[in-house]
């Protein structure tokens, strides 16, 4: 394994904001040069295809499988750090970085209502529960604008879509994300196809269409990253992309498609419980993800933190605040103040194959923990995709 960090100038940021400046809106970070804006600009159709979990390690590891995908790669691109779901999408949805959108993780903890909470379900990351979204407005906290709203801002006149599994089409998160894009749900890839075909031929202004579906990633989690039934999911979408290029061909479009992060196969988890000079040394639970990890120390005890996370070296790579803030692994731009709440006094991210975590004595550890993860600093984690393919 070897490491790459995020690179602001070819990211997942750069290519929303290709995507941006095609509608005429002023971006706060640099377009891509591997894509010809002005070419883009002249598309009558642009389609963003987000497929969670599709890093590149896929797309080269199964490259006689998905012959059409790898005949369209453009190159590579990284995404942000930390390279998990909740940061990256909120970055592909806003074209802000983790630094200046403020969401770093899946479990973070809200003081404005004493909680731990998964980010992306609004779930009581304690118990379990769905939590009502009134209640716990997290887009209040964090007061994200996301790109349909400065697209159509600038360019009133572009229809958009967002096209999601039907059992995300009505979460909060996707109504709150997409407005005031149309939500179009689906409940298979053939339907999907069907409904990208139809609204490409269907006469009318200029289209912008934001796709996204959940897996691979969720596959990769319970199955690992290299499997049968990975493969068979990444296939599908090879098949359906090269036969929507046909249905659609002449319709002006161009096709961007990437990841939000890969995903590394996990080969031992530790536990902070059963570590007890580390335990002992913390003030609350470990979070946001157990390959990106922020450590709010007992100040008297920070001398014991660090000789017990030596047991780690070799896996994550430790920052205390200060260095962290400095590596600008976030980004750039203009920080987000809940930042200040989430980031503790040490923060590590994961260089290898292991994986560190909290376990909350009521619930104690997962029956099965996840075969493959990612936030962490591996290719397998940090590099996608950037396919793009013009009809």
């Amino acid at each position: 394994m070897y490491i790459v960090y995020p690179d602001y100038k070819n990211s997942i940021v750069n290519l929303v904001s290709s995507v941006l400046a095609t509608y005429n809106v002023k971006t706060d970070h640099s377009p891509l040069t591997l894509i010809d804006l002005e070419e883009l600009k002249q598309k009558k159709n642009v389609v963003l295809f987000v497929i969670d979990g599709f890093g590149l390690n896929l797309l080269k590891r199964y490259a006689t499988d998905l012959k059409f995908l790898n005949k369209n790669l453009v190159s590579s691109i990284t995404s942000v750090c930390p390279s998990t779901t909740s940061a990256a999408i909120t970055s592909l949805i806003s074209g802000k970085t983790p630094w200046e959108h403020g969401v770093i993780g899946w479990t973070l903890f809200f003081k404005e209502f004493a909680k731990y909470l998964d980010f992306l379900p609004i779930r009581d990351s304690i118990n379990g529960e769905l939590l009502d979204a009134e209640h716990y407005d997290l887009s209040e906290i964090f007061k994200t604008r996301n790109i349909f709203q400065k697209i159509s801002e600038k360019s009133p006149e572009v229809q958009q879509y967002f096209m999601t599994h039907e059992e995300l089409s009505t979460s909060t998160n996707t109504m709150k994300n997409a407005k005031p894009a149309e939500i179009i749900p689906y409940p298979d890839h053939q339907e999907l196809f069907r409904k990208i075909k139809n609204l490409l031929l269907t006469e009318s202004s200029r289209k912008f269409i934001f796709i996204y579906t959940s897996s691979p990633d969720k596959i990769e989690h319970q199955t690992g990253v290299y499997t049968d039934k990975v493969l068979d999911f990444i296939r599908e979408i090879d098949s359906g992309i090269s036969k929507l290029s046909q249905k659609a061909a002449g319709s002006d479009t161009a096709i961007l498609i990437t990841a939000d992060h890969g995903l590394t196969d996990i080969k031992k988890y530790y536990y902070v419980n059963e570590h007890k000079q580390l335990m002992d040394s913390l003030i609350m639970p470990t979070s946001p993800e157990p390959r990106f990890i922020s450590f709010f120390v007992k100040k008297h005890k920070f001398a014991q933190f660090e000789k017990a996370f030596k047991k780690y070296k070799e896996n994550f790579i430790l920052f205390d605040r200060e260095k962290f803030i400095k590596s600008k692994l976030l980004g750039t731009g203009k920080v987000h103040p809940k930042l200040d709440d989430f980031l503790g006094d040490f923060i590590a991210v994961a260089i290898s194959d292991q994986a560190l975590k909290s376990i909350y004595r009521q619930n104690g550890k997962w029956k099965k923990e996840f075969l493959a993860h990612h936030a962490g600093l591996t290719a397998d984690e940090m590099l996608v995709p950037l396919i793009e393919i013009n009809l």
